[in-house]
């Protein structure tokens, strides 16, 4: 009985180790051993469909790049067609910028024409002394469709704003 009073006494105090099986030893962080053996462990059925289907799309791509798809083909065709009627549209758009820019030079040529038949007729006019002097208070009174008559009797230009016309005819009469 001794011998279990003693026993007795040591599991009291704590001083008896007994072996748990459903005890799981404290871990203090992971080691290399143990995520190896993790990471070597078999995947399960849907990270495996995970990866093949990544690995799939990948390898899509890298045939797409290749121009080995049908996918690829038709948007190459696709492509063609655009390129080709842009350049068709840029020709266009050419061709009538052509077009305009010839007119305008004709009319270009027919406006310096009636400036040209204007300017020697009333050149001739102001040379004989027939267009009244306008002083420069008129002038800046004057509407610019006023402005332009009396820039053309004394054959100015008469392109510009108000501004640059009352200053051009204000120059003129001050010449004069």
């Amino acid at each position: 009985m001794f011998e279990e009073e003693r026993f007795a006494k040591k599991a009291a105090k704590g001083g008896f180790e007994t072996s748990n099986p459903n005890a799981v030893k404290a871990s203090h962080g992971t080691k290399l051993k143990d995520m190896n053996t993790v990471a070597n462990a078999p995947a399960s059925r849907k990270e495996r469909e995970e990866k093949e289907k990544l690995e799939a799309v990948e390898r899509y791509r890298k045939k797409h790049e290749a121009g080995l798809t049908e996918e690829y083909r038709k948007d190459m065709a696709k492509l063609a067609e655009v390129k080709r009627r842009r350049a068709q549209q840029a020709e266009e758009v050419a061709e009538k910028k052509a077009m305009a820019d010839e007119a305008n030079k004709i009319l270009d040529d027919q406006k310096a024409a009636q400036i040209a038949k204007a300017s020697a007729i009333t050149h001739s006019a102001a040379d004989d002394g027939k267009l009244p002097k306008i002083d420069k208070i008129a002038i800046k009174k004057m509407k610019p469709a006023a402005m332009k008559e009396a820039l053309v009797a004394r054959g100015l230009d008469i392109q510009g704003n108000a501004k640059a016309l009352t200053a051009r005819l204000v120059e003129y009469e001050a010449k004069r």
